[in-house]
């Protein structure tokens, strides 16, 4: 079909839907876009959006409606294999690849808050021109990360050795504004609440153990302090050998009358133990690394062939990739996160799955021109003529399957389409 012919068609069927009163975006969206509600999912709730078109007369229109107002931007251009991109034919040559990026990433930089931050997928191939278009858009001084991600196992078909990874570029509009996001630390895990205290806390042994742990290491360590039923309580090692305690006399004392030890009665007696409360902030943390391998490629071509029941789209990113740089960029629970190279609309996933496990409200914005798939595609043959058609079904089909998983929460798993 040629481009001509689709826009008509896709005009026709958007108009034969009601013209919605805006709701959740500005009306001057309506004023350049075509709304398309037959498209859309739960269009009068919903506060996503999913634009169809391509991504630079979009983002130069949604600027107007937008600017300052993203919080995080996740894009996995076109990576300039040599191959032909829908965006301007074919880019054979880096020159042509940065006039491509150039102008989308000038737009993207506008669209960010003053703490906004953006992260950009590529390999090899263009990571310096990346690189220097980063400098150029974002200035060196808001560099924030590259990224690397190692996404795969050894690839023999790599003609020196075997390319196993990729990386993300990180950049901030403004990093003395940008706050990046912190882990939790791995078995920094609270399972006790204290009902006095109104905190959660985790337990460890009161009496030392390993080095210098007997009664003969620290003789004064070794004394008898009061279970809730009154009998004696020693720090043993085992029902024969003594041990001793990690405090001494007077700090025993004090942390005894906060009620700062807690008494678990087994076989042998009762066994003393330090209550450790978590963070009055919140659970420990600590920052997250440049080095990713726990998440591999391979995760998110099976997902999305299991939402389909068959092949529909080639090498998707992962979700947990995509959970992950939501994550590290500290957005807050209510930020807007778009992608305009939404391809199969992994982030728009990403986002619903992240706010179903975390209870957090945070918007997307999905950008995609609606390039038609090949007619010998298994996509194709599934009856999606252009990856937009993917998308927006992708993103129809995770959310009924998280709603169904997560009955009590109140996810918004809608989106509206707008089309120029």
């Amino acid at each position: 079909m040629e481009r001509s012919e689709l826009v008509a068609e896709q005009k026709g069927a958007c108009r034969a839907g009601k013209q919605p009163a805006s709701l959740g975006c500005p009306d001057s969206l309506e004023q350049v876009f075509l709304p398309c509600r037959q498209e859309s999912k739960e269009w009068n709730t919903t506060r996503n959006l999913y634009l169809e078109g391509d991504n630079l007369a979009v983002l130069q229109r949604l600027v107007a409606s937008h600017a300052n107002s993203i919080d995080m931007i996740y894009i996995d251009p076109p990576y300039n294999r040599g191959k032909g991109f829908v965006y301007n034919d074919s880019f054979p040559k880096s020159h042509d690849w940065r006039q491509m990026m150039l102008p989308r990433l000038q737009l993207a930089r506008q669209l960010l808050r003053e703490q906004g931050v953006i992260f950009i997928s590529i390999d090899d191939n263009e990571l310096v021109n990346l690189r220097l278009l980063g400098q150029e858009v974002f200035g060196q001084q808001n560099f924030v990360a590259q990224i690397c991600w190692k996404g795969r196992g050894g690839r023999q078909d790599s003609r020196h050795f075997a390319a196993v990874h990729e990386y993300i570029l990180c950049y901030a509009k403004n990093t003395s504004k940008f706050q990046a996001g912190q882990q939790v630390k791995q078995g920094e895990i609270y399972p006790k609440f204290d009902p006095v205290k109104q905190r959660y806390y985790k337990t460890r042994l009161l009496r030392k153990w390993g080095a210098n742990s007997r009664r003969s290491d620290r003789p004064n360590l070794y004394y008898p302090i009061l279970a809730p039923d009154n009998t004696p309580v020693y720090p043993m090692l085992s029902p024969t050998e003594e041990g001793c305690w990690r405090w001494g006399r007077a700090r025993m004392e004090r942390e005894l009358a906060k009620g700062n030890v807690e008494f678990v009665k087994t076989e042998h007696g009762y066994v003393a133990y330090e209550k450790v409360y978590a963070p009055a902030t919140g659970p420990a943390t600590k920052k997250f690394t440049t080095w990713i391998d726990d998440i591999g490629v391979s995760s998110g071509a099976p997902l999305l062939k299991q939402l389909f029941g068959r092949k529909v789209f080639d090498y998707p990113k992962p979700v947990e990739l995509i959970k992950r740089l939501i994550l590290m960029s500290g957005i807050g629970p209510e930020a807007v996160v778009l992608d305009f190279f939404s391809g199969s609309a992994t982030t728009a996933h990403a986002v619903m799955e992240l706010n179903a496990e975390t209870g957090s409200r945070r918007r997307f914005i999905m950008v995609q021109w609606p390039e038609p798939t090949g007619k010998r595609s298994a996509a194709y043959m599934a009856g999606y003529t252009n990856i937009s058609e993917i998308g927006k079904e992708r993103i129809r089909r995770a959310g009924d399957l998280l709603v169904s998983h997560y009955k009590e929460a109140d996810l918004d798993v809608g989106f509206r389409v707008y089309k120029l």
